[in-house]
């Protein structure tokens, strides 16, 4: 037995670092793991290949991935083909992040449940990063904004789809607020597009909570803050493009979609022709 660390005779690799860390761990052995427990952190466990089975407080998780909080020790075994993703997100980020829902901090750090199912939405974020962690390639790496727009997205996705005790609560309906603040948030998300920007940063704008921000959207334009945020960058991003072909500007897509945020190349790329029907670079080089 042994406890999660730098292993002596396998691989350790560093994939991201900031607010949210990233890492892909295998021992080169068949071994057992004690993970002790930890007040300060949940850590999100994906294998991508071998075996392994997962016991937290004593209970065997049957799930392909797996999310452990603070104060729970777990117990793990790993084939000795294994490697493994481990997501590690700060305690005090997630609920910073549940602030924003509730109007209020937590009394207590949330407790989700372990199994994270295959069909729900936080599963496919984890597809999407074992796909760019085999491809070696992570692009929300490529700026600090893209960065942010990636753990925004990871932390708000597994707070919206992986149940946990405060689910209730959170999805409990909020009072809509005048149109003043909803031209208050539109005006925010347009001025600071370039920037890092928070559900938060959108509500305080504002000058509402996050869930009557979210009410207001929902109910008055049929999106969310963050797509409408989106919406407004891709405007940016293709305003971008057409300056660039209408110049000569050297540049890529890939440089315009980093700047403004935007992660996933693919989705980007997709998004962009449903709005303006023709791909980025038919837009960058089209004309040229």
């Amino acid at each position: 037995m042994t406890s999660e660390g730098h292993p002596a005779g396998g691989g350790y690799k560093e994939l991201y670092e900031g607010n949210i860390g990233m890492r892909i761990l295998s021992y080169g052995a068949e071994v057992r793991v004690t993970v002790p427990r930890c007040p300060d952190s949940y850590k999100i466990y994906l294998p991508l290949r071998g075996a392994g089975k997962v016991k937290i407080e004593g209970e065997y998780i049957d799930a392909p991935s797996i999310i452990v909080g603070p104060h729970e020790q777990s117990d793990m075994w790993w084939s000795v083909d294994h490697e493994v993703l481990i997501i590690h997100i700060p305690a005090a980020l997630i609920e910073r992040t549940l602030a924003d829902y509730l109007g209020d901090p937590p009394k207590q750090a949330p407790r989700f449940r372990p199994d994270i199912a295959r069909d729900s939405a936080f599963s496919g974020v984890l597809t999407m990063l074992s796909l760019a962690s085999a491809d070696g390639r992570l692009p929300f790496m490529a700026s600090s904004l893209a960065g942010h727009h990636f753990e925004q997205f990871l932390l708000h996705t597994l707070l919206g789809s992986q149940p946990h005790d405060y689910s209730a609560t959170r999805a409990e309906p909020d009072i809509s607020s005048s149109p003043a603040a909803l031209r208050r948030a539109q005006r925010y998300c347009e001025e600071h597009a370039g920037e890092c920007v928070s559900l938060r940063d959108i509500a305080a704008a504002a000058r509402v909570s996050v869930r009557t921000l979210q009410y207001d959207f929902r109910h008055h334009l049929h999106t969310t803050p963050l797509a409408y945020l989106r919406k407004v960058r891709l405007a940016h991003a293709h305003a971008d493009l057409v300056r660039m072909a209408q110049t000569g500007t050297q540049s890529t897509v890939t440089d315009v979609a980093t700047r403004w945020g935007f992660m996933h190349l693919g989705r980007f790329a997709c998004l962009y022709r449903e709005t303006y029907g023709q791909s980025p670079s038919s837009t960058l080089y089209g004309s040229r």
